[in-house]
């Protein structure tokens, strides 16, 4: 059997350290990496690590010329639509990053190329690769929690101005008439949403059923760094999210599944997973190798594929048809910290805890049609 033939598009930023392990899979002749594009001229190191691949800097060019099996996608959110439809239809399967695309329309041509074409699509929530992940859904499945009441998450990060201005598309809820639709919810904290919601287990179209949503923003930029949002899901579960990005304390974000017998807390980025039982962490899958295994051997479950990110999409799609971000001067944060847990836990939104800074208005989104 032949290695499959990959190409990367994106290699600075997140994108090198797909680089690295894709140059590291071409050494062990696991797969051929038969080209790089980046707008951005390759460093040695990089040159290096592309082992003689062709960088180009028209990724639809060296799709197109290249026709690869495998195309890994580390780009900003709103070129992944036309990338990643453009790489299915040269007979690509992906490894699309995450969030998959700004908006429900943009999954939806997605998913409309994937049905057209059959590929197998990844998106690249690392952290379902968790087998803390794994453990925590066996656990609900399993009825050891009991009848879950809620599911709550939180995100305390602090992102100074090195962060939103490291690209032209970082914090811009809209550019050159595209959806960007970056912000807290939908990209650092992305994770903390998308987990939350696959634990709850809704599936389908509607597998949310509405969201009230507050979002702020302390900086001079058009997406929001604070946010609450309480998501309403198809099983009836109350899933709420507080996060920001001004919190002078940082903390491990943590989604908490609250059960009629006990409550779980999962720390995804340090695949911990804390129960009545103990504290335990656990090892974590690589998606591109999930990938590569899956497309092996289809036995292999894929560990993220294109669907299953649609109820993550439909609060991303709350986020992009609300209002803009209510302005708030950062020394006005009050007991950010505090409030947000408060947040997460009660399933109040951050102006429904009197803080005085919240003053965003009442905002709720509900899928067309409902």
């Amino acid at each position: 059997m032949t290695s499959p033939r990959v190409v990367l598009v994106g290699a600075h930023g997140h994108g090198r350290g797909h680089l690295d392990q894709l140059a590291k899979l071409h050494a062990q002749g696991s797969i051929e990496l038969i080209g790089v594009a980046d707008p951005r001229p390759p460093c040695p190191e990089q040159r290096a690590a592309a082992s003689g691949a062709p960088w180009r800097r028209d990724a639809a060019g060296l799709i197109e010329a290249t026709a690869p099996d495998l195309a890994v996608i580390v780009t900003p959110v709103h070129t992944h639509v036309e990338l990643a439809s453009a790489a299915m239809r040269a007979g690509a399967h992906l490894l699309l990053e995450k969030p998959p695309a700004p908006s429900l329309a943009g999954l939806d041509r997605l998913l409309a190329v994937q049905a057209e074409t059959g590929r197998i699509v990844q998106v690249g929530f690392q952290a379902f690769g968790s087998g803390a992940v794994t453990e925590l859904r066996r656990r609900i499945d399993d009825g050891e929690l009991g009848d879950i009441e809620a599911i709550s998450a939180t995100g305390l990060w602090w992102r100074g101005e090195a962060y939103w201005n490291r690209a032209g598309w970082a914090g811009r809820r809209f550019l050159d008439g595209n959806d960007v639709n970056d912000g807290a919810l939908t990209n650092p904290f992305a994770h903390a949403v998308a987990l939350a919601l696959i634990l709850d287990g809704s599936a389908g179209d509607r597998s949310v059923r509405g969201v009230d949503l507050d979002t702020y923003r302390t900086r001079p930029v058009e997406a929001h760094d604070t946010a609450s949002a309480r998501i309403h899901t198809a099983r009836g579960t109350r899933v709420t999210v507080a996060a920001t990005l001004c919190a002078e304390a940082e903390e491990d974000p943590a989604v908490v599944v609250h059960g009629s017998r006990g409550t779980a807390t999962l720390h995804y980025t340090r695949d911990r997973l804390v129960t009545a039982a103990g504290d335990t962490r656990y090892p974590r899958t690589d998606l591109l190798d999930n990938l590569l295994a899956h497309l092996a051997d289809p036995v292999v479950d894929l560990l993220v594929p294109l669907a299953a990110t649609r109820a993550f999409t439909e609060v991303a799609e709350a986020v992009r048809q609300s209002p803009p971000p209510t302005p708030v001067t950062e020394d006005r944060l009050a007991d950010l910290a505090a409030l947000t847990r408060t947040a997460a836990t009660t399933g109040r939104l951050y102006r429904e805890l009197g803080a005085t800074w919240a003053t965003a208005p009442a905002w709720t989104w509900t899928p067309e049609g409902s």
